[in-house]
């Protein structure tokens, strides 16, 4: 369920607030990262609501929310990405509030912790 429903709109939300407070090249990873989070939301809630279940449309938005990184359609390959661009985004120059990274890297054990169980 957090994999589903919480992680890439945390990170999501996090890089946005980073767009908005940061400078420089940080402020363009968190950007980046916050892009694919949305497009992950997108591709995860407007097919089912705008009735694409079936179609082209919906197959390939399926693909982008399920494609694996390890495993095949266990869908981490997004969370992943998310995750490596916002981390990106505290390494660059211009970074501020080490707040959202402490955020994020709680999220992360978590979140990473969780899939790591479940495939025992």
């Amino acid at each position: 369920m957090i994999k589903t429903f919480f992680y890439i709109e945390f990170i999501g939300v996090l890089s946005l607030i980073r767009t908005f407070v940061s400078r420089g090249p940080s402020r363009w990873a968190a950007f980046t990262a916050f892009s694919v989070a949305l497009a992950g939301v997108a591709a995860k809630y407007v097919p089912p609501l705008a009735g694409f279940i079936g179609t082209d449309v919906g197959r390939i938005a399926s693909r982008i929310v399920n494609q694996g990184v390890f495993q095949s359609g266990s869908g981490m390959a997004l969370p992943v990405l998310v995750s490596l661009l916002f981390a990106l985004s505290w390494r660059l120059a211009g970074r501020r509030w080490w707040g959202l990274d402490a955020l994020h890297l709680i999220a992360a054990i978590c979140f990473f912790g969780l899939w790591y169980f479940t495939l025992l």
